[in-house]
């Protein structure tokens, strides 16, 4: 007599395998996609903001965005152009305007003013010196500036006489498996993305922070 046999056991095992690793697999091809993402819009955005920058030659400290080279407007562009990962909720950026103090004279408690700015910058050292610094308000608070009076420019930057630079920071906290954050914001593997680029002003001189007229 013949036997008969089902298949339908062994399909059903293999669905119950298989579903999983291929949920599993997609998953992971989801969150390295996203990752990428993150970090290629934080460098986007500091590259595009120290371009911008290195373009002018004062900032007005302003938190408005009535003018195109105040603080407010920076931020605001830092927000945009980081879209769609959300900088204001979960980033922070800082702006340092670096000079030579040997040179420029310059002073952090008098921003606005260098004085004794030389005509034609020799090859000979120059002493970088914090001229300024300030951060978007919505930077989170754990994430500090790198910036310190003994961490202004790496060893490899060519800081000359009378030269100056511009630093601007960008910080991002990066959460894997972002469909659990509503309800999971503690989960393990959060990291901070971060990128800092240095640029010089085209315009010779050191970026000034100015009062909003």
């Amino acid at each position: 007599m013949p036997i008969f046999r089902s298949d339908r056991g062994s399909v059903a095992i293999e669905f119950v395998v298989l579903v999983p690793l291929m949920l599993l697999v997609m998953l992971g091809f989801s969150e390295v996609y996203l990752y990428m993402r993150a970090v290629s819009l934080v460098e986007h955005t500091a590259f595009t903001l120290a371009d911008s920058l290195g373009q002018m030659s004062s900032v007005v400290n302003d938190s408005g965005t009535t003018s195109s080279n105040s603080l407010g407007s920076i931020w605001n562009a830092a927000a945009m152009i980081a879209t769609p990962n959300s900088l204001k909720t979960r980033g922070g950026v800082y702006v340092t305007s670096i000079c030579d103090q040997k040179i420029n004279l310059c002073s952090a408690s008098s921003p606005s003013n260098i004085v004794n700015s030389p005509s034609a910058p020799t090859m000979a050292a120059g002493t970088p010196l914090l001229f300024w610094q300030r951060s978007a308000p919505w930077t989170l608070s754990g994430m500090k500036s790198k910036e310190t009076t003994g961490n202004l420019l790496p060893t490899t930057w060519p800081f000359r006489n009378g030269d100056s630079a511009i630093v601007i920071e960008v910080f991002y906290s990066y959460t894997p498996f972002s469909m659990t954050l509503p309800f999971w914001s503690n989960a393990p593997g959060t990291q901070i993305i971060y990128e800092r680029v240095y640029v010089r002003p085209r315009s010779g001189s050191a970026l000034s922070l100015v009062a909003a007229s």
